[in-house]
């Protein structure tokens, strides 16, 4: 499968090691469970983070926003605030003003403040610079959370105006139109853009999935690898098997890994290369004789990894349920994928 700008520094690691890499990290992390510990697990850095707020121009208000909402992704919540604020102070124009209101307004919803997240924004709003693609994001992630059609109607008027390619893709893919596995992301700032923009987002399925309700028979799910947007294969391998285990413990599934049937699998990817996600998704299912497919991207960041998971039906490849997580090592990424599985408990019979 297709890795993108991935740095090389040595030798990668192969499939053999990344999969004892994670055994151990899964037996590490049960044996913690059961001493009752909470040790602090290493940090499992992703490559070439971006440079830190205090180390960008201050000239550049641009540049000190962007830095502010990549720390605020990484959990450094005061330091983002404390460059937001000075940019707030430093503003000489309505653009700038505009957009360090902005930035304040995402990095209150990051933390979890929506209502002052909404206020902030309104701010934002009112100082009259053209609607940007980040308010615009913003502002269908805020209504997405109270009503779905709703969102979908302002994500519609939004791109209808001419916010950019980044941001519209963004939202396609958290309505489920579009599939992150098929969007390129091949450069850092690529790479910051979407892990802001999706960090958090998640698509539960319908309460009951329709091959439970037609047949009464646990629903299959087979699951694949994710896409790697500038992940090394270490970290694919944690997100793909800590998958695969998340939803192996839930009640009413049967799950497969594709792993099972790794030549065939590998002769259907080759004649399938370059094809959307989704037909990729119909094949393999059809190949596992699967509902469902689990899947996703794992996309490096200087944030750390944004890790997408997608549940796409077998039938038509049309994604029915998805959770999008940054994780700053890898036993996030695990605990990212228990969330995604709880998340699709509902197709259980």
């Amino acid at each position: 499968m297709l890795r993108r700008f991935v740095k090389k520094t040595g030798t990668a690691p192969t499939r053999r090691s990344a999969l004892a890499a994670y055994a151990a990290l899964a037996f590490g992390a049960c044996a913690a469970l059961a001493l009752g510990g909470c040790a602090t697990s290493p940090r499992e850095a992703p490559p070439d983070p971006e440079p830190s707020i205090d180390s960008v121009a201050r000239k550049d208000p641009r540049s000190v926003l962007s830095a502010a909402i990549a720390s605020s992704l990484a959990g450094e919540l005061d330091r983002a605030e404390r460059a937001v604020d000075e940019a707030l102070a430093a503003a000489m124009d309505k653009t700038t003003l505009a957009l360090g209101l902005e930035a304040r307004a995402w990095i209150l919803f990051l933390s979890g403040s929506g209502e002052e997240a909404r206020r902030a924004l309104d701010e934002s709003a009112s100082v009259g610079a053209p609607l940007s693609p980040g308010r615009a994001v913003l502002e269908f992630r805020l209504a997405a959370a109270d009503d779905l059609a709703a969102a979908r109607e302002r994500a519609a008027l939004a791109i209808a105006q001419g916010i950019g390619d980044r941001a519209a893709r963004a939202m396609a893919v958290m309505l489920g139109e579009a599939d992150l596995r098929d969007v390129a992301i091949d450069t850092p700032e690529a790479a910051a853009e979407y892990a802001t923009y999706l960090a958090g987002y998640g698509m539960r399925p319908a309460a009951e999935g329709p091959v439970a309700a037609a047949s009464g028979e646990p629903p299959v799910i087979v699951v694949s690898e994710p896409e790697s947007h500038g992940a090394d294969e270490a970290t694919v391998q944690v997100a793909r098997l800590a998958c695969r285990d998340a939803l192996a413990r839930v009640p009413g599934l049967r799950v497969v890994d594709s792993d099972s049937r790794r030549a065939a699998l590998d002769e259907l990817e080759l004649s399938l290369a370059g094809s959307p996600a989704g037909r990729r998704d119909v094949a393999i299912g059809g190949l596992f004789s699967a509902d469902y497919v689990a899947s996703g991207s794992v996309v490096a960041s200087g944030s750390g990894w944004l890790v997408a998971y997608s549940l796409s039906s077998a039938e038509d490849g049309r994604i029915v349920a998805s959770d999008f997580s940054m994780a700053a090592d890898h036993r996030a990424i695990m605990a990212a994928a228990s969330r995604f599985a709880a998340s699709v408990d509902g197709l259980a019979p």
